[in-house]
């Protein structure tokens, strides 16, 4: 077993994920992973910056004792092995941080590709997770190979090392392939009817899947919005989604 904590750990939190950490109120109920989408940007707020999260949300949560932190996993990490590595030490170092007991709650979430490494981490990540909140997400990374001129150079980049051939490694990284082994626990997922890059009827295939194998899945479909974008009920749904997942469990 490798000892990352030597350089993952709960005084060096900042350098891999933004936090609120500043606005906390109050005794620690639980952690909000955000994972980035492609690039480092997010549509659920997050930014890939060495600065605090201070988006209102971001306040709010920590308000309520939910630390809430945006993963700097690299823009093209596409759910790889890297970004599940890197995750699961940042949760390392914020439960030591705080002394949180084993299992308690945790949601991860993310959108676009962000949304792709969170329907990952359930599958890959080693600590027990509560909910996933999924917005647009990229559920078949070789499909996408060709539906955005961004998207080869960064879904190669991210499997380059993986020992297999490409077309294996982009199903490795893609949940539309591996349903099955997605845990029992709340999803929620968003799609955007007018997306560009991601076809709603993937979105909409993999969740019927999901439900069929009775897993708890909450869907809210927005027509007429593009890529990343949320109606302002969906946006309010998916944070108290989130909220409820932290403090009701």
């Amino acid at each position: 077993m490798f000892n990352d904590k030597i350089y993952i750990n709960k005084d060096t939190i900042s350098f891999y994920a933004s936090t609120n950490e500043k606005y906390l109120e109050g005794e620690v109920k639980g952690v909000i992973i955000e994972l980035p989408g492609l690039g480092g940007s997010s549509c659920l707020g997050g930014l890939i910056d060495f600065a605090d999260y201070e988006r209102e949300h971001a306040v709010e949560y920590a308000k309520k004792g939910i630390v809430l932190a945006y993963m700097y996993p690299g823009p093209w990490s596409w759910g790889n092995k890297g970004a599940i590595r890197m995750t699961d030490a940042v949760i390392d170092a914020i439960a030591e941080k705080y002394s949180l007991e084993e299992n308690f709650p945790l949601v991860i979430s993310g959108g676009s590709m962000g949304g792709l490494g969170s329907l990952m981490y359930a599958i890959e990540g080693k600590h027990k997770i509560s909910a996933v909140a999924a917005a647009c997400p990229v559920v078949d990374a070789l499909y996408s190979m060709k539906v955005h001129p961004e998207f080869p150079r960064a879904l190669i980049s991210a499997v380059a090392s993986y020992d297999m051939p490409f077309e294996e490694a982009l199903k490795s990284v893609s949940p539309s392939y591996r349903v099955k082994e997605l845990p029992l626990l709340k999803y929620y997922i968003c799609s955007d009817g007018e997306d560009e890059v991601i076809p709603v009827e993937q979105i909409e295939s993999m969740v019927s899947n999901m439900k069929s194998l009775g897993l708890d899945v909450t869907y809210r479909p927005q027509p007429g919005l593009g890529h990343g974008g949320f109606t302002g009920e969906v946006w309010n749904e998916l944070h108290k989604f989130m909220e409820d997942c932290i403090l009701t469990c």
